[in-house]
């Protein structure tokens, strides 16, 4: 069963249009949640909101947005105001342009959306785009207006559907200078340290396969919290490795290497899956046997 959907409103491409609707591709369901409590009776905080200049509680019919116009001067913005600024698009994700995939910038990457027709007059046109993108291995660009901002999202076929990624604006990416500011731009390294390095890495080599991951925080998380729960006293955490020294690195990449298997030997280590058991069919008919021989 699909999640609940986010927003409803047409792909558009061109003259072409289809209902459809955006989906959750991701959820937090599952991870630990922890509530604000009062220290001295453990009950929970619930949060009021106060008028900083009289000091009391404002009840929530009398709330309302406000914008800064300068310091400590706020005008008053009603939801009627808002809603006459919407933009014509609200409802509209147009195809403004189609793309290489490869070309997109990973660090524009939000978050991602399933995208699916909204009813059964729509499947034909949403396939038709879907599939004029999958010929051409090519992604496209759009905006999304949800919850009063506009988005770049970035569509793709996926399966019988298409993911919409939800783009960072430009103003919302850092440039990458004052973080690497220190680092040599062209350094020089022994070519013993690359070729052992390099070796290290052709033994780490694999596919993706997000299973074979953890969440090991969220285990030890959950782990304290039935330590507690139980009246035991939680494990401590194992101290943090120091930092190879420069005259170590080339010992340490050997070690690693010496200890990490080779892929032949991760793949033989791993336990073959046993056969399917295969059911009697019927036997075929003479037509059915005549068939079969032709193919």
């Amino acid at each position: 069963m699909a999640p609940r959907s986010v927003w409803k409103g047409y792909l558009k491409l061109s003259l072409v249009n289809c209902a459809v609707a955006l989906y959750p591709a991701v959820t937090e369901a599952k991870s630990v949640h922890f509530h604000r409590i009062n220290r001295q009776t453990g009950n929970r905080l619930r949060i009021h909101l106060f008028d900083e200049g009289t000091g009391q509680e404002v009840e929530k019919e009398d709330q309302a947005k406000g914008f800064e116009i300068s310091k400590g001067e706020m005008v008053e913005v009603e939801e009627e105001e808002l809603d006459q600024v919407r933009l014509e698009a609200t409802h509209i994700m147009e195809v403004n342009r189609f793309v290489d995939r490869g070309e997109v910038d990973p660090l524009y990457f939000d978050r991602p959306y399933y995208l699916a027709p909204d009813d059964k007059p729509s499947e034909e046109a949403f396939l038709v785009i879907r599939e004029a993108m999958a010929r051409r291995k090519l992604a496209a660009l759009s905006t999304v207006v949800m919850h009063q901002r506009e988005h770049i999202v970035l569509l793709e076929p996926r399966g019988e559907g298409i993911m919409a990624t939800v783009l960072r604006w430009p103003y919302e990416v850092r440039s990458d200078a004052d973080a690497f500011a220190d680092i040599p731009k062209k350094p020089t390294i022994d070519q013993e340290l690359l070729e052992v390095a390099d070796a290290l890495v052709e033994r780490k080599m694999g596919a993706f396969d997000p299973s074979e991951f953890h969440d090991r925080y969220e285990e030890a998380l959950t782990a304290m919290l039935e330590a507690k729960k139980a009246g035991r006293k939680p494990a401590k955490a194992p101290k943090a490795p120091a930092s190879t020294k420069p005259a170590g690195i080339l010992d340490a990449l050997r070690k690693s290497l010496q200890q990490e298997e080779r892929p032949a030997e991760r793949r033989a280590a791993k336990p073959k899956a046993e056969p399917k058991r295969r059911t009697a069919k019927p036997q075929a008919g003479p037509a059915r046997r005549a068939a079969a021989t032709r193919r």
